[in-house]
């Protein structure tokens, strides 16, 4: 294995079980105090990078260092750039040094040296199809199984695979002793995302169903969101509905590059907002703004605002 390496992308669960193969490869348990260096890629300076690089390692052949979130694949070019990529050229050979990095500019130099002469792997955002069939071997892990039904059930509400996973482990544990996991057993303890009830509740607006609309307000507030969220992420959805409608006519990856929303987001965006003309998502975002100053001016109470919001936008 080269020892120059760069994991990136917007799932962060699938990156930190990948450094973990690495670790697990590279420094034995009983020595990781030693011969594991884990670095704050937000503030770390590129001198204590090569310093910790240098380190030989103690009753081992190699060490690892890690730095998390590295800044230096997106930020501006800093003076030490050049010395910085001479220097990680000639790290020694018993040093294994893992940059990890949500977004990557592949135009980057230090991208572009590591792509050269280590190794470079994307995890970006799954399909649908390739989440719901990873939901379905990740159960397996703990002990249960699903049909791929439930699994595209559970892939479609959920966001990044932390969150996922999350709900998984759940499930799990509330079933017991259950093996199989089927969709009716999932009302009582899978929490859909905040921002998936808030899809579903204009998914209703979108087809006329006001009233549908109003009973995921009620369910929302029961479950103790507070009403100023709820409206905030109505406010921030509508908006992102106003993004992908004006972004009409361009791929995907365009969408994605533009307006800077992830991928899970966008999916459902564009399939939700060719329920709305663009005019009546500025009529909703309006009607929202209008609501959050009646609400802190005390001119009306929370749940019937809402409610009177998601009837008006219907």
């Amino acid at each position: 294995m080269k020892n120059l390496i760069l994991f990136f992308g917007e799932e962060k669960l699938l990156i930190k079980e990948e450094v973990a193969k690495v670790k697990q490869k590279i420094v034995p348990k009983n020595l990781e105090a030693i011969n594991f260096i884990p670095l704050d890629g937000k503030t770390v300076i590129e001198e204590d990078i090569l310093k910790a690089c240098n380190i030989v390692p103690m009753m081992s052949a190699k060490k690892l260092v890690v730095v998390y979130d590295a800044r230096f694949f997106e930020s501006e070019k800093t003076n030490q750039e050049d010395y910085f990529l001479k220097e990680l050229e000639i790290i020694p050979d018993h040093t294994y040094l893992v940059f990890t990095a949500t977004k990557a500019d592949k135009r980057r130099k230090i991208f572009k040296m590591i792509k050269s002469k280590g190794i470079v792997r994307e995890f970006n955002t799954p399909s649908l199809k390739d989440k719901a069939l990873w939901v379905q071997q990740r159960i397996k892990l703990y002990g249960k199984s699903m049909d791929l039904k439930t699994a595209y059930f559970i892939a479609e509400y959920t966001e990044d695979l932390y969150q996922t996973d999350s709900e998984l482990r759940k499930i799990a544990a509330f079933l017991a002793e259950k093996q199989t996991v089927e969709q009716n057993n999932l009302s009582d303890i899978f929490y859909k995302s905040l921002e998936g009830n808030i899809f579903d509740m204009m998914d209703c607006i979108g087809s006329k169903k006001s009233t549908e609309a109003v009973k995921i307000i009620n369910r929302l507030l029961e479950q103790g969101e507070k009403g100023i969220v709820i409206l905030y992420m109505i406010s921030k959805h509508v908006m992102n509905l106003i993004t992908v409608k004006s972004l009409q006519g361009l791929s995907f990856q365009e969408i994605t590059e533009k307006s800077g929303l992830h991928p899970f987001v966008i999916r459902k965006a564009i399939k939700q907002s060719e329920n709305f003309t663009l005019d009546e998502l500025k009529r909703s975002l309006k009607l929202c703004q209008d609501l959050d100053m009646d609400i802190k001016m005390g001119k009306i109470q929370e749940r019937i605002g809402l409610e009177l919001l998601v009837t008006n936008i219907s």
